[in-house]
This record gives C-alpha cells, sequence and structure tokens, in this order.
C-alpha cells in the first residue's frame, strides 16, 4: 500500500501580484516587489510519500531560520520586500515527520522541485538521504546567478 500524506512545514505570505497575473503598468518582477497588498497566510508543503520501497519527500518544505535576521539575503529585494515567512522549528519537515513516527534518518530518497527555500529549506533533516533534483534545475541555483535569481545555495548542506 502506499501512503500519501501533505506535510505543513509553515505559512508564507506573498504580495498579491505573485499570486495575480494581471497586467499592470509596471514590469511584473517591479510589480510582485511594489504592488499594494498581501496574501492570506498560504501553508507551505512538503509531501510523504510511504512506499513498499521505503519512505520518499517531495520538497523539504521551509525552515525556522527564516525568522532570524541574516539568514535570507537583504540585499534581494525578494526576500526584503515581496514575502513574509512564519515557520517555527516544530513546523520543520524533521519534527513533523518525527510526530507521524517516521524518522529523517530513515528516507529512502528526497525529491525536489525545484531549489528555492520554500521547497528546498528543509534539507538538513535528510543526512542520510539520496537527493534528486533536475540537472538544468541545479544548475540555475547555483552560483552568482542562482543567488540573484532568489536561490539560496550557500545555506544547502
Amino acid at each position: 500500500m502506499i501512503k500519501v500524506s501533505a506535510v505543513e512545514t509553515g505559512k508564507v505570505k506573498v504580495r498579491l501580484a505573485q499570486m495575480d497575473a494581471t497586467t499592470s503598468r509596471l514590469p511584473q518582477p517591479l510589480n510582485v516587489l511594489f504592488s499594494p497588498g498581501w496574501s492570506e497566510w498560504l501553508p507551505i508543503y512538503a509531501w510523504v510519500v510511504e512506499h513498499p520501497e521505503g519512505v520518499f519527500v517531495v520538497d523539504t518544505g521551509e525552515t525556522c531560520k527564516t525568522g532570524k535576521r541574516g539568514y535570507l539575503p537583504m540585499y534581494h529585494p525578494y526576500y526584503a520586500l515581496a514575502c513574509r515567512f512564519d515557520v517555527k522549528p516544530e513546523d520543520e519537515v524533521g519534527p513533523k515527520l518525527r510526530k507521524m513516527d517516521i524518522d529523517p534518518k530513515d528516507v529512502k530518497t528526497v525529491i525536489l522541485t525545484h531549489l528555492h527555500t520554500d521547497h528546498a529549506g528543509g534539507l538538513q533533516h535528510f543526512p542520510n538521504s539520496e537527493i534528486l533534483v533536475d540537472e538544468g534545475e541545479y544548475a540555475a541555483g547555483t552560483g552568482v546567478s542562482g543567488r540573484l535569481n532568489g536561490y539560496l545555495p550557500h545555506r544547502w548542506p
């Protein structure tokens, strides 16, 4: 039998323009940064697949470190102006798995849909897991260009 569970790893608020693709006078990146209004708190999910071949996790959700000064790069306009995180230590994927009687060290494979922090923020909980990510996504997320595009490769374990 296969069981799939959504695991909420905290919440995020984003500018309404990020959720609404309607046109404005500003180019879309600027519209996302400077539009008025915020979304409601939105859940950040990781997905747990309990399979006969082992436990798999799809995305790792967010880390509580986003609430600590200096974790998110203040030079990056998106983190400075367009999102707010609410993640407590007990919201992270590791503690959530333990509540499901799953030791993160026993997770066979972690599959990342992409490498932005709300999908890869919980990687530190999986020291024994095989980590799978698309080769192009890994290339896009690394180096200076990755940082400029909102990835946090310096935070990946």
